[in-house]
């Protein structure tokens, strides 16, 4: 046959070798290609026969069956010319010895593979098939010594960061794309402002090569922004050209209208700006235009282009109206004429996610409806806008009550799909419920640290009359965008009306049922806490008293305890920064109990992690490595962008000024989440595409500018994510450092039993196993002060005023023991030991010694003892210590 010019393929060595071992094998009569239009089976059935043509100089013959009426039949006759030729001519080699040769036959459907296998068995060629139906080719080659592969997608990215761009560049997918893109624009090269965009397109193209092509012919002309801005909207925005759809010239319909036909007849450099199935595109659907659609494939087609990002097989057919008996087939028709195709990536349901989505092939749209239908489109739009957003308050729901992995799966899958929905409210004039989504939209922007910027697209609203209940609800989402923005002066100006509306509402009217007492307490409970968090950089004081009066206004509240927990764990933190660390340390611990109870890993995990930043500001080392390792542990149960949005919470959090620092160490996080990810890495890599990184890389990249960004995102990669929340502990924390235990001392032994009791006995679960032994086994001490000598040696402490009372003492002589060990950096169990007293008596001492000094924890009980000692040590009438007994022998 006549070889195509040369082009390089991408991706397909492996698949390449496999075959020509295939076809090499006297077992085998032939291979069968399968797969969906734009696969690229063609090219690589291509490119096998080159090779086989090159490894054993046989002949290598095509075959397109489009050019006949019965190719099956067309096809068997060429074989049997082929057997009637001498074997030396038929055979490569001299004296007929070589290979036998080789038909590449193209564009055969299910029904003319009829008698072909036998033809080949009995003629001794070889034969590679390409085929769409691979059930139909599978059971065609079953019993004729043929196999079957299935052409798959190329690699895609998963995610992408500015530090990866060569790894990223080096997929087949992105390959295959930019070089695409050059063959028509040689200047273009992939850079860090346009990594997004690229990587977003292959992925969203779900690496399906005639697609890459197809979209890189328009990229070539319109720029890759401009495309994915096409495929990040509605397939086709309609004539109402609603906002946030791609606007009129820019929606994919119209690109690929405008770029889908044949490409011009210019030269082809290595990688082709052509479809490599361009020759069976023109017959894809060949007698099967819009007359032989029913009306459910009609339907389901028609709904299918309101969709961004593909839809899953529920809302599609709800939003079409198609009854559930006739759902299966009229689907099963669209996917076999391949009019819709369909992946395992996850889609959202009203009752959780399930792991099948349907997309639209990338390509001209069929002609499904005539103008006629524009009423029932409109309709098919509000049915969309209104089951996201129904969709959108089960996920929120599901987070808050506990089943937190189904609600983020179902948020992230179909994010786009929400934000469409809320632009056709917005469009619409649904204020109500475009306010709504927003709202518990908030609760996913929270679990991912996403940037929260949806509620700006309320401004579109028509404005809402003054002391309404709409208009205190929005002032809210957008004092909350502006918080999360770093604009806490917008966020302030925003919650003083908010806050001047509600007063003049709640002394207009009185309302007496409880629904709306309770709805008016919460909305006054949220408006304190944020005004709390958009006071905190600048005024720490009156945040603090804002802060700790949201948090008594939800826990008159029973009902939303996430709600709850969220706004102690921003108290907890304001403490930590601006106020008491006692109380700090209190309320997460809280949090953490009652998330644990609640079986909440969100705010479990953000506790741990503020627990954690705690410790580490003390100088316990080992006691915050333990809390980041169980936060960690849980967090990473709901993917990565729960890590990183618990990090950035913390990291990132808005109770700190905003300046180059802050964002420096968002940054930072960010380098370190996507080094940590991987084999071997603290965070799995994403099962598909999430592009958790690459989203907020691009903003962060605004505020620092594109050298301090990239120096920061290095400095992050090269630095293990415990060791930013040290650095953030000791950079912003008011915590006294203290030593730290001993190497290889289990932390949990010697952190307060009064404030961590509650943690360690409910997430005894998170912590790895004791693993099970036959007959368990004495464990050894190893929790000894450094200085303090083995426990169990046969000496008192040392004359720290360890005996009796000290100078001014409250305590009894046995709480001055205790104390004076506890100093010593002794556990419970040791001091029990050292005294020959139950490890519960201890408990019971320590307890009435923090009431007697007034202390919250051992930290301040062992500060007191060492102040009262260096003052007992001045005073010449201090009484001479009186040893601690050592303990028994044996």
């Amino acid at each position: 046959m006549t070889d195509p010019p040369d082009r390089e393929i991408f991706g397909r060595d492996r698949e390449i070798s496999e075959l020509l071992a295939l076809l090499t094998d006297t077992a085998t009569l032939g291979v069968v290609l399968s797969g969906g239009p734009g696969i690229g089976k063609t090219r690589l059935a291509r490119a096998v026969a080159s090779a086989y043509a090159s490894a054993s100089g046989a002949e290598t013959i095509g075959f397109d069956g489009s050019a006949y009426e019965n190719p099956g039949a067309e096809l068997i006759r060429l074989v049997a010319r082929l057997r009637e030729r001498p074997r030396a001519a038929r055979n490569g080699g001299p004296g007929g010895v070589g290979a036998p040769p080789l038909i590449l036959a193209e564009g055969l459907a299910a029904a003319d593979h009829g008698g072909v296998p036998g033809a080949a068995a009995r003629a001794g060629v070889r034969l590679i098939v390409t085929a769409r139906e691979p059930l139909a080719a599978a059971a065609a080659a079953s019993s004729a010594g043929f196999a079957v592969r299935t052409v798959a997608p190329l690699p895609v990215p998963f995610d992408c960061s500015a530090l990866d761009l060569d790894s990223m560049c080096r997929l087949p997918s992105v390959r295959l794309y930019v070089a695409s893109l050059r063959a028509l624009n040689p200047a273009f090269r992939v850079q860090h402002d346009n990594q997004e965009a690229v990587a977003r397109t292959c992925a969203e193209l779900r690496g399906i090569p005639g697609a890459l092509v197809l979209a890189a012919r328009i990229a070539a002309l319109e720029g890759p922004e401009v495309l994915w801005a096409a495929l990040d909207g509605r397939f086709d925005p309609g004539p109402e050209g609603l906002a946030g759809a791609g606007g009129d010239s820019g929606s994919l319909a119209r690109l690929l209208d405008a770029y889908g036909g044949p490409a011009p007849a210019t030269p082809s450099p290595p990688a082709a700006a052509t479809d490599p199935d361009a020759s069976v595109r023109a017959r894809r659907h060949p007698g099967q235009g819009d007359a032989e659609l029913g009306d459910a494939e009609r339907r389901l087609l028609v709904c299918s282009r309101l969709f961004s990002g593909g839809a899953g097989p529920e809302a599609l057919r709800r939003i079409a109206g198609v009854p559930l008996n006739a759902f299966p087939a009229a689907l099963e028709t669209l996917l076999g004429r391949h009019l819709l195709s369909v992946s395992a990536l996850p889609s959202g349901r009203l009752d959780g996610f399930t792991r099948t989505r349907l997309h639209i092939p990338f390509e001209p749209a069929v002609p499904t409806a005539g103008p006629d239908s524009a009423p029932a489109h409109h309709n098919s739009r509000l049915s969309h806008a209104r089951y996201y957003a129904e969709l959108t308050r089960t996920a929120a729901r599901r987070i808050a009550e506990g089943d937190q992995y189904a609600g983020i799966t179902a948020f992230r899958s179909e994010e786009r799909n929400i934000r469409c929905a809320l632009d056709t409210l917005i469009g619409i004039g649904a204020a109500d419920e475009a306010i709504e989504l927003v709202d518990h939209a908030r609760t996913y922007w929270y679990a991912s640290g996403a940037p929260f910027t949806w509620a700006e697209r309320l401004t579109a609203l028509p404005e809402a009359p003054a002391d309404t209940p709409r208009r205190t609800r929005l002032n809210l989402l957008l004092a909350e965008a502006a918080i999360r923005a770093g604009e806490p002066e917008a966020a302030l100006a925003l919650l003083g009306q908010a806050d001047a509306d509600r007063a003049d509402a709640v002394g207009r009217e009185e309302r007496g049922d409880e629904a709306g007492a309770a709805e008016e307490a919460l909305r006054a409970a949220r408006l304190l806490h944020l005004r709390g968090i958009a006071e905190a950089p600048h005024r720490p004081r009156e945040a603090l008293a804002a802060l700790h009066a949201a948090v008594a206004g939800h826990r008159s509240h029973i009902g939303d305890g996430h709600a709850l927990h969220r706004v102690m764990l921003d108290a907890s933190l304001a403490e930590f920064l601006h106020g008491s660390p006692a109380k700090a340390t209190a309320l997460a611990v809280e949090a953490l109990s009652g998330a644990t109870r609640r079986r909440d890993t969100l705010v479990a995990g953000s506790a741990l992690l503020q627990l954690s930043v705690f410790a580490a500001a003390r100088g316990r080392e080992a006691e915050a490595d333990s809390y980041f390792d169980r936060a960690v542990a849980g967090l990473r149960t709901l993917g990565a962008p729960a890590v990183l949005g618990a990090l950035l919470s913390v990291l990132g959090t808005p109770l700190l000024a905003r300046t180059a620092a802050r964002a420096a160490d968002v940054v930072r996080c960010l380098g370190a989440c996507h080094a940590a990810r991987g084999a071997g890495g603290l965070l799995d890599e994403p099962g598909y595409p999430d592009f958790t990184v690459g989203r907020l890389e691009g903003r962060m990249r605004r505020q620092l500018g594109e050298r301090g960004f990239l120096a920061a995102l290095s400095d992050g990669a090269g630095t293990p994510l415990p060791d930013l929340v040290k650095e953030f502990a000791a950079r912003c924390g008011r915590l006294q450092p203290e030593p730290d235990p001993a190497p290889g001392r289990n932390p949990n032994l010697t952190r307060d039993p009064l404030m961590s009791a509650t943690s360690d006995r409910s997430l005894a679960t998170a912590r790895p196993e004791p693993r099970a032994s036959a007959k368990p086994r004495p464990r050894p001490d190893r929790t000894a002060h450094p200085y303090a000598g083995p426990p169990d040696a046969d000496r008192p402490p040392p004359a720290l005023g360890c005996g009796g009372p000290l100078p001014g003492d409250p305590l009894t002589p046995r709480q001055s023991q205790v104390s004076a060990l506890i100093t010593l950096g002794l556990s419970n169990k040791q001091i029990a030991r050292r005294l020959q007293i139950s490890e519960w008596t201890v408990v019971n001492h320590i307890r009435e010694t923090m009431r007697k000094l007034g202390c919250s924890s051992r930290v301040e009980i062992a500060n007191w003892v060492h102040h009262t000692t260096d003052a007992s040590a001045l005073s010449p009438s201090a009484p001479a210590p009186t040893p601690v007994p050592a303990p028994a022998p044996g």
